[in-house]
């Protein structure tokens, strides 16, 4: 099975190759053991799935058909099509690590960028429920129901704002 790793752009090498990209600026594609992205792309086999994976083994497109990727800037495997790597997608939430398919581990700085797009989504959700109550308040039209969950939406908010992204333990969300 294929693997080729951190394909990059590069000169032609031969006179044939320069011609081509003179005439139809076509761009050569080399692995870093100065294999031939074009060549190589013929010795895939028709009944692997292909696996595009950036620097951080992190993969960015899945396909059968290796013709169809464009890999500058990556790397391709070529892995059996069985059931558990066919649970893959490039999400970004699947990688390709000591030779298999895997979910995705997260740094703990990923983790706490979650942490924090998770606690943004809580809070403007808040809001989203806060505001017509606080406006009902205001008017003087609210049932007493409408106070009670107001009260309970700005504790859950305030609860939220404080939570520590970096080791995050989200509060209850109110009824």
């Amino acid at each position: 099975m294929q693997h080729l790793k951190n394909i990059k752009s590069g000169n032609p090498k031969t006179k044939e190759q320069y011609q081509l990209t003179k005439n139809f600026d076509v761009i050569w594609l080399y692995t870093e053991d100065g294999k031939n992205w074009y060549e190589e792309v013929n010795n895939f086999q028709d009944d692997t799935i292909k696996i595009v994976y950036d620097e951080n083994n992190i993969i960015v497109a899945i396909t059968k058909d290796a013709s169809t990727l464009n890999p500058e800037g990556f790397s391709v495997v070529e892995v059996p099509d069985i059931t558990a790597n066919r649970r893959a997608d490039d999400s970004g939430k699947w990688m390709f690590k000591d030779g298999a398919v895997v979910k995705r581990i997260y740094t703990a700085d990923e983790q706490q960028q979650q942490a924090e797009s998770q606690k943004a989504a809580l809070l403007s959700e808040a809001e989203s429920v806060i505001q017509p109550l606080e406006r009902a308040v205001r008017l003087n039209m609210a049932t007493d129901e409408e106070r009670t969950r107001l009260e309970a939406w700005e504790r859950y908010s305030v609860l939220v704002s404080r939570a520590d992204t970096a080791n995050p333990e989200w509060p209850q969300k109110p009824e």
